[in-house]
């Protein structure tokens, strides 16, 4: 959130400077007049010839004696740098003669836009790369670079315009524009390879900018103002270039360092030494060290300056080609939009010269064509995005569709029986359709499934079904879906409320809901089978020579034995249980209210007693299926609470003995869930099956076992196929996979039982050699 603040209160001050430039550069014309003064007069020094004020009535040598009505040495830009800007008119004294010169002419259109494109180059780059790679380090410091350079060229025009804030922003970020550079260049070359750079000198660099940004405050004292504005360009200059040649060295180090190699960081090294080579070299030789040595450029920055623009757009490669950052899509799509814009703003900026030809100067026309190639640049780079964000508006019978497309499709993935499909995908259909009904039938060998929601004939339709005739039937949109051995599906939907039929973009809808649901339909199937089988697969297990060698499979099964038993119990838990908090909360505050007669408190009371059965039950449910006190309080306390507890519901009589244990409470969770789950699974088995009057668990440590007896005084059962095939029929665990578990903690088990003499188990576990599941 505070980052959010800061980069929001920095882009209001950015966009308030970017105005206050844009509003000097287009209500003044860059005069480049240059004066000193000579025994108390101002007088005309030069005249740049890149400057409006060579096209005026002004000559080397005339005297100012006013500007803009008022003595000459009072006006601001002429005290601060001995330079007239920002200025109306002024009275000269040439020859003993005085003559007014109204500064109407117009500054170099060149001279103007060529820094705006420049500035908006890099302001762009820098907004997609924070924007994009916004959690990179590197990437933000490489967006600041550009934005280093965008404001330098923002800051251009205002400068030499007179502006102090011009001054005091393009003196400032070309000294700051290097250093965050070699700041990129340690940051990124850390985190893409092992190339570590040093980084101390940083704070150093750093330190002279903001040392020289305070002294900066001298240009806000008139009397002091030129005095330090000369050294400061020396200053600046000269540490520009330093920063230049201290970044040359270390990516010729880096060079050196990687030559040779066919590797990524290589290529990135050679690019980037090349990019800052060409793009700085050109503007140093011939603007700023000529103007150090001898005080004139052999060019203007504002020409050599163009060739600063290769870096910015070697960049733009790099990132496009995905070998800086991985977002060059982003890159190529902006690039291909700026291309469709060119024809139609070259034909608008043409037909607006034509029709206002008389009113239209050279700086208007560029203005509109730079704009109006940004904003459909920008318009068509984000039409995918507003085109999705304004479909409800634009598109709303397809936006209805993709979204109930999307819900069904993501409901699908939790389909695990046929029976689920009213729910999570009948409703939708016939809501989105707007249908009075649909269904989706299953014909299987020897019956007829329908699952149906709305107001449908479900008669009338399987008699289509018997006749063969539900593709053809005419008052339904049928559309076969699975055709197997198994079975056969289909999806049909009645006609819509209105009693008209589907249109050609709902059957469409309909078909693509019917290839999602063709595939989950088969995964159900295939679900079915496939648990089948590893029931089957699991029953056999101990019945196998080499069960130790599928340890795995038990494995497996046990943990998603457990995950379903502990999402159940969790679900009762957070929907269940508490939807009958809060129902019993309600009927209360309906019993407590006084004007009920004394039979419906009754009956309130009645339903809350009720409520709080359901609730226990629910409770001892969760309990089961999820037994966290074994975490809690350990394996024996928990297995003595559950039998007690137990005892108060069972039809016999329920007791457990406990001898010496001691060891077990120090093994693991799953080794204490597997024994706890053994003893349900006993218990259970008794509760259904034993009709016995006595049931006995016993439970101690014994020469490095474990020992659980269970015994009862029931029917038993006769044979061990007999229990084991009833077992797994009833519970789907049963006795067989009970022996499982203790086979993969490596116990053995012996099993005593026959008609009539009831049932005893005894189970030992060796307490050294636990398996963990």
């Amino acid at each position: 959130m505070k980052k959010k603040v800061v980069l929001g209160i920095a882009f209001s001050i950015f966009l308030i400077l970017q105005l206050w430039c844009s509003m000097l550069v287009f209500h003044f014309p860059y005069m480049g007049i240059e004066n000193e003064e000579i025994q108390g007069q101002w007088v005309v020094k030069r005249l740049l010839p890149e400057g409006a004020a060579i096209k005026l009535d002004l000559k080397v040598g005339d005297i100012i004696l006013q500007i803009d009505g008022k003595p000459a040495e009072d006006f601001v830009t002429l005290r601060k740098w001995s330079a007239i800007e920002q200025a109306q008119s002024l009275v000269v004294s040439r020859e003993g003669h005085e003559h007014q010169v109204v500064l109407n002419a117009k500054s170099n259109i060149f001279y103007d836009i060529f820094p705006l494109i420049e500035e908006m180059v890099c302001f762009g780059m820098a907004i997609v790369i924070v924007i994009k790679m916004f959690h990179s380090k590197s990437a933000k410091l490489l967006a600041a670079v550009f934005l280093c350079g965008s404001i330098v060229f923002m800051s251009l025009l205002a400068s030499i315009r007179g502006d102090v804030l011009g001054k005091v922003q393009i003196t400032t970020f070309m000294m700051l524009l290097p250093i965050v550079f070699l700041h990129f260049l340690i940051v990124f070359f850390k985190e893409k390879s092992d190339l570590n750079l040093p980084s101390w000198i940083l704070k150093y660099l750093y330190s002279i900018v903001v040392i020289a940004l305070c002294l900066r405050g001298l240009y806000f004292h008139p009397s002091l103002t030129y005095t330090f504005y000369r050294y400061d360009i020396i200053i600046t200059l000269g540490f520009f270039i330093f920063g230049f040649l201290l970044n040359m060295y270390v990516l010729t180090k880096l060079l050196i360092k990687v030559r040779g190699q066919q590797s990524y960081i290589s290529s990135i090294v050679k690019s980037v030494w090349l990019s800052w080579m060409i793009s700085f070299l050109p503007i140093i030789c011939f603007s700023f060290l000529p103007q150090l040595l001898t005080g004139e450029p052999i060019l203007n920055a504002i020409f050599t300056s163009w060739i600063l623009l290769v870096f910015p757009m070697s960049f733009a490669y790099l990132i496009a080609s995905n070998q800086l950052y991985d977002f060059g899509l982003v890159i190529r799509r902006i690039m291909f939009a700026g291309l469709l814009a060119i024809l139609p703003v070259c034909i608008f900026t043409g037909v607006y010269h034509y029709l206002f030809n008389n009113v239209v100067d050279e700086k208007q026309l560029l203005y509109i064509f730079g704009g109006s190639m940004f904003l459909i640049t920008v318009a068509l780079y984000g039409a995918e995005y507003w085109t999705t964000k304004l479909e409800p508006f634009l598109f709303p019978r397809k936006h209805i569709f993709q979204t109930a497309l999307k819900k069904i499709s993501k409901n699908l993935g939790t389909i695990s029986s046929f029976r689920e499909l009213k729910d999570i995908v009948l409703v939708d259909i016939v809501s989105t359709l707007q249908v009075a009904g649909g269904a989706i039938i299953f014909q299987y060998k020897d019956e007829v499934e329908i699952i149906y929601e709305g107001e449908i004939d479900i008669e009338g339709i399987r008699r289509h079904v018997d006749a063969n005739t539900l593709i053809t039937a005419p008052n339904y949109t049928s559309i076969e879906m699975n055709n197997h051995e198994s079975y056969s599906s289909y999806l049909i939907v009645t006609r819509k409320k209105t009693n008209t039929y589907l249109s050609r973009e709902e059957k469409q809808w309909l078909q693509l809901i019917t290839s999602y649901l063709e595939v989950s339909l088969e995964n159900v199937h295939l679900i079915r089978k496939l648990t089948l089988n590893l029931q089957q697969f699991a029953a056999q297990l101990p019945h196998e020579t080499n069960a130790y060698d599928i340890q795995w499979f038990r494995k497996v099964m046990f943990d998603l034995q457990e995950e379903e038993r502990m999402r159940i119990a969790t679900d009762l838990h957070d929907t269940t249980m508490q939807d009958l908090f809060f129902l019993k909360r309600r009927i209360s505050s309906i019993a407590e209210k006084g004007n009920l007669d004394k039979l419906d408190q009754e009956q309130l009371n009645s339903m809350n007693n009720f409520v709080d059965m359901i609730n226990a039950s629910l409770r001892q449910s969760c309990f089961e299926l999820n037994p966290h006190l074994l975490k809690e309080i350990g394996l024996i306390p928990t297995l003595k609470m559950y039998v007690d507890k137990e005892s108060y519901t069972t039809p016999f009589m329920l007791s457990v003995e406990i001898g010496s244990v001691i060891t077990i409470e120090e093994k693991d969770l799953l080794t204490k869930r597997h024994i706890f789950r053994i003893v349900q699974e006993l218990l259970n088995n008794a509760k259904k099956h034993s009709q016995a009057g006595k049931v006995l668990f016993s439970i101690e440590e014994n020469e490095n076992y474990f020992c659980l007896n269970y015994e009862d005084d029931g029917v038993g059962f006769n044979g061990y196929q007999e229990g084991f095939q009833k077992e797994i029929g009833a519970s789907g665990m049963g006795i067989e996979q009970m022996k499982s578990r203790i086979m993969h903690m490596g116990g053995q088990v012996d099993m005593t039982t026959d008609k009539g003499i009831g049932t005893t188990f005894k189970i030992r576990i060796p307490i050294g050699e636990v398996r963990a599941s």
